[in-house]
C-alpha cells in the first residue's frame, strides 16, 4: 500500500504544483507554452500509468461488501459520463477542458449550457461512482484521489481561461451564455451510446471484471 501512497503523492503534486501561477509562469517563459503543455502531458501520462500499476498490485484489504445497487448505479452514472465526454471533446468550449472555444456561440452553447466543465463533471462521475462497488482501501485511495482532482480541476481551469481571454472577454462570455438543458443533437447521442457499449464490452477483458452479469 505504501508504493501506492507514494505515487498518489507524486501525481498529486505533479497536478498541483504547476497550477501555481507564479512557478507556472517561469517554466512557461523558458520553456515556451507549447513545450511546456507537451512535457506536462508525458509526464502526467506516466505519473498515471504508475499510480494504475499500484493500484493493481496493492494488498487488497476490505472495506465493505459490493451490493446489487452499487453496480447498478454505476451503469447508470456512466452512461451521462459518457455523454459529458463526448460532448465535451466536440463542442466548443472556451471555459474548459475539452475542443477549444474555436466557434461558440454563447446562444447555442451545447453541452456548456448545463457545466463549463463536462470533462471534468464526467471524470468526477466515474471516480466516485467506482468507488462504490470496489470496496476496499486501495480502490478508495484510487477512484477517491481522481474525483478530488476533477473537483480542483475546474478552478485551476477558470484561472487559466481567465489569463487566456482576458477576464473582461471572459466574464462577457460567461453573461452572454445560454443556461439550462443543453442542445446534444442526434449525432452525439449516437456517440454516447457506441461509446457506453464499447466500454462495458472492452470492461472486462481490459480490466478483468465484467460490469454486467448475465444469469
Amino acid at each position: 500500500m505504501s508504493q501506492l501512497l507514494f505515487s498518489i503523492a507524486v501525481f498529486l503534486a505533479a497536478h498541483v504544483v504547476p497550477s501555481y501561477q507564479p512557478l507556472r509562469q517561469q517554466l512557461v517563459d523558458r520553456m515556451g507554452e507549447r513545450s511546456f503543455m507537451s512535457a506536462y502531458g508525458v509526464v502526467s501520462l506516466v505519473l498515471f500509468i504508475w499510480v494504475i500499476a499500484s493500484y493493481l498490485n496493492a494488498p487488497y484489504v476490505e472495506l465493505w461488501l459490493m451490493q446489487t445497487w452499487m453496480r447498478h448505479t454505476v451503469l447508470l452514472v456512466m452512461f451521462f459520463v459518457c455523454l459529458l465526454w463526448v460532448c465535451a471533446f466536440s463542442q466548443p468550449n472556451p471555459f474548459s477542458l475539452g475542443k477549444g472555444g474555436k466557434g461558440y456561440d454563447p446562444a447555442r452553447p451545447g453541452i456548456v449550457a448545463l457545466t463549463r466543465h463536462p470533462a471534468l463533471v464526467g471524470l468526477a462521475g466515474w471516480s466516485f461512482s467506482h468507488i462504490l462497488p470496489n470496496g476496499d482501501l486501495a480502490s478508495l485511495l484510487f477512484f477517491g484521489t481522481m474525483g478530488a482532482l476533477s473537483l480542483y480541476g475546474p478552478r485551476s481551469m477558470v484561472q487559466k481561461r481567465q489569463r487566456q481571454l482576458g477576464y473582461e472577454r471572459w466574464q462577457s462570455l460567461m453573461d452572454q451564455t445560454k443556461r439550462g438543458w443543453p442542445q446534444i443533437g442526434l449525432m452525439r447521442w449516437i456517440a454516447t451510446v457506441l461509446l457506453y457499449i464499447g466500454l462495458v464490452i472492452a470492461h472486462e477483458p481490459v480490466i478483468g471484471v465484467a460490469p454486467i452479469y448475465w444469469p
